[in-house]
């Protein structure tokens, strides 16, 4: 009897145990784990299916704060102009200044020159440079006024560009729809105005219609482009796209831009910039009464003492940080030029095997180096190699100096508009970089404890819109700026 009794007992003691834990789930709200901002940024719908990499360090410790596939090979796009500006200030220093000189052969006799009048370039990538509010047109009235100060009124002899050996200026791995547009001309032995020529194409109000080139800035003598751009919906982007290889003076655009009233302006890439200047010059020359012979480009540069002008750039620090806010590639292709070829003579592309032999001593072995700027999808880089090579520059360069040449959010190029309104933004220097279905960012941030950290998330071969990532990603920086 006792034992029956103590087993119902048991029975209702367990019952009753039970109803109270089943009330009591009913009424507790289900437990929900939360998200890191890793995982957020991993579940964002735009990346789904896409290759990412996030990599985090201490800038001082070089400790791992974050690492998601940081080993893993990713394209930098304009990521890889931060190896070019910091290393290029390291080895040269920040006050070096590209020159570019003109000199002249022979006697002056009567008036006339017997003999040829020589520029002598090194590469300058910022020669009469938009970004600079410089202009090639004043240069060439600067010159024009010391030749005729030298009693110079007929050139019995030619005009040359004497260069450091021939270059094909476009990397072999570059898209043949970039190399003819102002962003695909690659770095030459002499640059100017940034390479770049601005077309004006006359449209219609309504889509479909075909196009017409109007004009050409600078107006460069042989130089035509032949419009087979149809306008689109008023509301769509510039689409046009100028097809042509560096040394080719006719060119074809194609493609569309949105319909309605004026001239619409592209910007296209100056085909053969040594000697379309030479083309120019020798016309501003004649319209002021001196007349040459001929215009010549030559591979092979002399030693003269008869120096007429001369210019130099601004100094390298400057073009470094310029390069970066605006991500400009033809100063990045000079940089590397700089760095691997020196002063050696060219002799067709910049070599690919030279360009990763050097990075190697920076940390990048392993990683696949194709040019200079980031155009070539093939470059492949590790997020991790990104951010051990900023810690790296800082112990090299300085902490200060590395950020001062990193854009800095909120203030310079295009890092005005990154973290845009949040409170952290000034605690961020950034480099973007993106070609299609390549959305990176790589930078330093300063935490909320005061600490600095290195930073690298890459994503690529994604299907969406590059605005949904870039939100994404500055999600994950705001997340970790306030957590660290």
């Amino acid at each position: 009897m006792k034992y029956k009794y103590m087993k119902k007992l048991s029975i209702f003691a367990f019952l009753l145990i039970f109803q109270a834990c089943s009330s009591q789930q009913i009424n507790q709200k289900p437990i929900v784990k939360k998200l890191s901002a890793l995982e957020i940024f991993k579940n964002t719908p735009v990346l789904k299916g896409a290759h990412i990499g996030v990599s985090i360090i201490d800038l001082e410790t070089g400790k791992t704060l974050v690492s998601e596939q940081a080993n893993q090979n990713l394209a930098p796009a304009s990521n890889l102009k931060i190896l070019y500006t910091l290393t290029v200030v390291e080895k040269f220093g920040e006050s070096f200044r590209y020159k570019t000189s003109l000199f002249q052969d022979g006697e002056v006799k009567n008036g006339t020159l017997f003999g040829n009048l020589i520029f002598s370039p090194s590469g300058d990538p910022s020669f009469a440079s938009l970004k600079f509010d410089e202009n090639y047109n004043e240069y060439i009235t600067s010159i024009i006024s010391k030749i005729k100060k030298k009693n110079i009124k007929k050139i019995q002899g030619n005009i040359i560009m004497q260069l450091r050996g021939w270059r094909y200026p476009a990397p072999g791995s570059w898209p043949i729809e970039d190399i003819g547009n102002y962003y695909g001309t690659g770095a030459w032995n002499f640059n100017f105005r940034d390479n770049k020529a601005d077309v004006y194409l006359e449209r219609n109000e309504q889509a479909g219609q075909t196009t017409r080139v109007v004009k050409i800035v600078p107006d460069i003598p042989g130089f035509e482009l032949i419009s087979k751009v149809k306008t689109a919906a008023a509301d769509t982007d510039d689409e046009a796209y100028v097809f042509g290889a560096p040394y080719m003076m006719k060119r074809y655009i194609l493609g569309t831009i949105p319909a309605g009233k004026g001239n619409f302006k592209i910007k296209a890439g100056i085909p053969n910039p040594p000697m379309s200047f030479l083309k120019i010059f020798q016309k501003r020359l004649k319209d002021a009464g001196i007349s040459s012979e001929k215009i010549l480009v030559e591979y092979e540069q002399k030693k003269y003492d008869k120096l007429i002008w001369k210019h130099q750039s601004k100094p390298l620090l400057e073009l470094a940080k310029k390069t970066n806010d605006y991500s400009l590639n033809h100063f990045s292709e000079a940089f590397a030029w700089l760095l691997i070829q020196g002063d050696k003579p060219a002799a067709g592309y910049l070599n690919k095997e030279e360009i990763n032999r050097f990075f190697k001593a920076y940390g990048f072995e392993g990683a696949d180096l194709e040019d200079g700027c980031g155009l070539a999808p093939d470059n492949l880089v590790h997020p991790k190699q990104m951010t051990n090579f900023l810690r790296l520059m800082t112990q090299k360069l300085g902490r200060d100096r590395v950020l001062d040449i990193l854009p800095h959010g909120g203030e310079d190029g295009y890092a005005k508009y990154f973290l845009k309104n949040s409170p952290v933004q000034k605690q961020v220097w950034v480099k973007s970089g993106s070609v299609s279905k390549v959305r990176n960012y790589v930078g330093i941030f300063k935490g909320n404890s005061g600490r600095y950290y290195a930073f690298s998330v890459m994503s690529n071969m994604f299907v969406g819109k590059h605005k949904d990532v870039r939100i994404a990603i500055e999600k994950l920086v705001e997340n970790y700026i306030k957590q660290l």
